[in-house]
């Protein structure tokens, strides 16, 4: 009888530990490069036309105008999840053209979530 009950409790714990792995995953949504260790925006983007930054980066999420400037926004995340607990970062990818080239590029700082159900850039920093 105690042969038997080592081996429930055994199943037990494997079974336990096959779910706890399986339901970890591992996420990248964006075209920035955003990891917790990295994060940067991609090279070479600077000087680049309208039209090989659609074929890099793809449609961009949101386009704003002001005067002579264009704006186009990329939104960016990444982060894990292991069963219900999980860590994110958010951070949207700007381009600043003049005329029909990239002047500028760079990320904004969208928050941050970590915890139990946190969605992704919950909590702004």
């Amino acid at each position: 009888m105690n042969t038997r009950r080592i081996f429930m409790a055994l199943c037990v714990a494997l079974l336990c530990a096959g779910l706890a792995v399986s339901g970890c995953a591992f996420g990248k949504f964006g075209k920035a490069n955003v990891t917790y260790s990295d994060v940067s925006v991609p090279s070479g983007l600077n000087g680049q036309s309208k039209a090989n930054t659609l074929k890099m980066l793809g449609v961009p999420d949101s386009v704003a105008k002001a005067g002579s400037m264009e704006y186009w926004g990329y939104v960016n995340k990444g982060g894990f999840f292991v069963l219900l607990f999980g860590k994110t970062i958010q951070k949207d990818l700007v381009l600043e053209f003049r005329g029909d080239t990239v002047s500028s590029s760079y990320l904004v700082d969208k928050g941050s979530s970590m915890g139990i159900f946190a969605p992704q850039g919950a909590v702004a920093n």
